[in-house]
């Protein structure tokens, strides 16, 4: 897993975490957020739909509990457009984070289970991945060897 600055709309961008092997046939990528992400892109996906209707796009939504801690949150991914005909429930995802560490030699340690990071939108939003230079799309990803 490689970090990259991720962007589906040509105007917000986000730092993520991307496997190379998970890329679509036309390269857009499944990006892995944190949690500071994925309030950011919470708060920009409503006030998107605030703007140009709850039926245009996709909202997310971050629920805080305490269950443990593990993990912090519920990340809620709502596709206002499919509930008249699917239903709320599927038209509502609940976002399944993975545990990450940047070192992969610490494997074995009880004491770092790694950062809690969420794929916010998976490869059907159409992530891209910006290049070294943080400014041109590299659409197929083009990992950094």
């Amino acid at each position: 897993m490689q970090s990259a600055m991720v962007s589906n709309n040509d105007k917000d961008k986000y730092p993520a975490v991307v496997d190379p092997d998970e890329c679509d046939d036309e390269g857009y990528v499944k990006p892995y957020f944190d949690l500071h992400t994925v309030r950011e892109l919470a708060a920009n996906t409503q006030a998107a739909a605030e703007e140009f209707g709850h039926g245009s796009i996709d909202t997310v939504h971050v629920v805080d509990g305490d269950a443990q801690g593990d993990p912090p949150a519920l990340v809620v991914v709502v596709t206002w457009m499919d509930i008249e005909s699917k239903g709320v429930a599927e038209a509502t995802t609940i976002v399944e984070p993975i545990r990450h560490r940047e070192d992969d030699s610490q494997d074995n340690d009880p004491e770092d289970a790694g950062e809690w990071l969420w794929p916010v939108g998976g490869i059907a939003w159409r992530w891209y991945a910006f290049g070294p230079d943080g400014i041109h799309p590299q659409i197929p990803y083009q990992p950094e060897q």
